[in-house]
């Protein structure tokens, strides 16, 4: 089982010129800026300090694209430990050198423990996504499951979307 992690980032930034005027509003911000932000769940192969290396990693990298990022905001809350990370209609796990079949079958304990689990029924559902239905199963770009594509191999994972 590996650590999961929740990732909470909030920032402010300015307008863009062509959209500044339009969205004025009372806000603890100066005049011209806004909140923005963004969350998600990471793994891990042990645990770590996530925040120093998305300090360290993500934000700069990410921030460049940004008009003037102020007021930053990250919040990591380890989630609970487990063989699978969900993403958008998609999950992920480490790629540890098993063959497609073992893959499938651990995805498949994966959604059968968390489908019969005493979690409550909205939070099965955003963990799960569809994946309970087998018939979605797929990698990328619609190729068989798992995905083992350039980019995961570079990751170091498999992946399965839904």
């Amino acid at each position: 089982m590996y650590p999961i992690y929740h990732v909470k980032v909030r920032w402010s930034e300015r307008y863009p010129p062509e959209t500044a005027a339009h969205n004025m509003r009372a806000s603890e911000l100066p005049a011209g800026r806004f909140w923005n932000g963004s969350s998600w769940d990471t793994m891990e192969r042990e645990e770590t300090d996530v925040v120093e290396r998305l300090l360290r990693d993500w934000w700069p990298e990410y921030s460049k694209k940004l008009l003037e990022p102020a007021d930053l905001t990250l919040i990591v809350e380890l989630r609970c430990r487990d063989t699978w990370c969900s993403g958008w209609f998609s999950h992920w796990t480490f790629d540890t050198g098993q063959s497609d079949q073992e893959v499938l079958d651990s995805f498949r304990e994966y959604v059968d423990r968390i489908q019969y689990s005493d979690r409550p029924e909205d939070e099965i559902g955003s963990l799960l996504m569809g994946a309970e239905d087998e018939w979605r199963w797929h990698g990328g770009e619609r190729t068989e499951a798992p995905c083992r594509c350039p980019v995961c191999k570079e990751r170091g994972v498999v992946r399965i979307d839904h």
